[in-house]
Order: C-alpha cells, then sequence, then structure tokens
C-alpha cells in the first residue's frame, strides 16, 4: 500500500514538472509582439495613407489614418499584425454629389462573394473550395478557402467593406 502511494506522488510530481517545463518553453517559443514601426509600415503598405497616432493597448495597437474618404482608427493586434477593425472617426464631404452617393453605396455594402474570390486567387493560386459570409461581429468578412495542388489548404480572410485581406491561415 505504501508503494502505491509512493508511486502515485511520484507520477504525480513527475506530470506537474512536465506541464511546468511545457510552459516554459512555449513562453520560450513565443514570437515577439510587433513593434510600433512595424504597425506602422503594415497599415501603411495596406492602406495607403497619411498615419496620423499610433497608440498601444493591452494587445493591440491603435493607428489612426487619413484616407481620401475620412479619418479611421484601424485596431491592429500586436502578437501577429492581424487587423482586427476599423473604425470611421470622421467621414470628409465630397463635392461632387454623383460621386459621394457612390462613394457611400460602396463603403456601406459588401463586396460579392466574386469579389471576394477574385481577390483570394490574386493572393493564393489555387482552387476555390468554398466562400462564407460571416457577418455576426465587427467587421463582417468573407472566408474563402482555396486548395492547392500537392493538398495545401488556406483561408483567406477577406474584409466585406473594404475588400482588404484580413489575414491568411494554412491547414497542413
Amino acid at each position: 500500500m505504501a508503494n502505491h502511494f509512493k508511486l502515485l506522488i511520484s507520477i504525480s510530481l513527475l506530470a506537474l514538472l512536465i506541464v511546468l517545463g511545457w510552459q516554459w518553453v512555449n513562453e520560450r517559443l513565443s514570437a515577439e509582439p510587433l513593434t510600433e514601426s512595424d504597425i506602422r509600415e503594415k497599415v501603411q503598405t495596406q492602406y495607403n495613407g497619411e498615419i496620423t497616432d499610433v497608440t498601444s493597448t493591452e494587445g493591440h495597437y491603435l493607428a489612426t489614418i487619413e484616407l481620401e474618404e475620412g479619418v479611421y482608427e484601424v485596431a491592429v493586434l500586436k502578437k501577429d499584425g492581424r487587423i482586427s477593425d476599423i473604425k470611421p472617426i470622421k467621414k470628409f464631404q465630397n463635392n461632387d454629389s454623383t460621386s459621394g452617393s457612390q462613394s457611400e453605396n460602396t463603403k456601406t455594402q459588401p463586396i460579392t462573394e466574386e469579389k471576394a474570390k477574385a481577390v483570394a486567387l490574386n493572393e493564393i493560386e489555387g482552387e476555390v473550395d468554398d466562400i462564407d459570409f460571416e457577418s455576426e461581429g465587427d467587421p463582417a468578412f468573407y472566408l474563402v478557402e482555396i486548395e492547392r495542388p500537392g493538398g495545401e489548404e488556406a483561408t483567406v480572410q477577406i474584409h466585406a467593406l473594404s475588400g482588404e485581406i484580413m489575414s491568411v491561415t494554412w491547414d497542413d
């Protein structure tokens, strides 16, 4: 009976050491969060506007960017640089009433599935397997699954209003 008790304690201690070791290894192997300059470069490249401010919060950066259409706040995740949200702060008035109404319409209406498919195939070559529109939460987006020769699969997340690629993930 005493031998069973010692064996149980030994196994418990070994399990505890394995868990602690696993956490230590994961902490050491995890990537460093992106810097403010990395975020500035990413937002500048993706939106081609003037960045007026970048502030750091716990899990993300908030970049304020001025575009032709207005001023927007872009939330970018620190750990992987993925854009998690875009909010308009100020919209500029357009003097041309026809182009203004046309611009408003394109900002409030999501892009089509065909446009999402074209954007995804422009990023990843292959054959589209599935397209899903996700409108719960903000922002709305398309998930476009692409199969490549050789069995690789990618999922491209596309912002439903801007048509910008939000992320690309690969499945094994």
